[in-house]
C-alpha cells in the first residue's frame, strides 16, 4: 500500500484570477501559500489548500452552483462575526447563519466572485469530527 497523502489541494477553475485573488486572499484573508501565474494557491488552515486557475472558457466553470467550499470556525459567534463582515464587503449572501440540526453545524452560505458557494460553519460540540481537538 502506498504511504498515506501528506495534504489536500484541491484545484477549481476561475475566469478571473484577479477577482478571485482579491475575493480568497484580500477578502477572507487567506494566504497564499504559491503563485504560480495562472494559478493561486491558498493555505486553508493547517493542512489544506485551495488552488484556482485561469481558464478564459467560460464553460470550464459552468456547473459552479454544485461545488461548496467550506471553512471551518471555532464557534457559533465566529460565523456570525464572518457573515457581519462579509455583509459589509457586500458579497452576495445565500443563507444567513443558523443552526443545522441534521449535521449538528451552525452555519451560513455566500457566493463568491465566480459564483463558488462559500460556507462558513461551526460544529456543534456534540458533532465535532474525531482528532480535530483544535475546535
Amino acid at each position: 500500500m502506498p504511504t498515506k497523502p501528506i495534504y489536500p489541494i484541491t484545484f477549481l477553475r476561475t475566469i478571473d484570477l484577479d477577482k478571485t485573488n482579491e475575493f480568497y486572499n484580500k477578502i477572507l484573508n487567506l494566504p497564499q501559500a504559491l503563485n504560480q501565474g495562472g494559478c493561486i494557491i491558498y493555505k486553508i488552515g493547517k493542512y489544506g489548500y485551495w488552488g484556482f486557475c485561469e481558464s478564459k472558457e467560460e464553460n470550464m466553470i459552468k456547473d459552479v452552483d454544485k461545488i461548496c467550499l467550506t471553512l471551518v470556525v471555532e464557534n457559533r459567534e465566529k460565523v456570525d462575526e464572518w457573515h457581519n463582515y462579509l455583509a459589509k464587503k457586500d458579497i452576495e449572501i445565500v443563507r444567513a447563519p443558523e443552526n443545522t440540526k441534521n449535521y449538528k453545524i451552525y452555519n451560513a452560505f455566500y457566493k463568491d466572485p465566480m459564483g463558488y458557494t462559500l460556507e462558513i460553519q461551526a460544529f456543534h460540540d456534540d458533532g465535532k469530527p474525531v482528532g480535530h481537538d483544535e475546535f
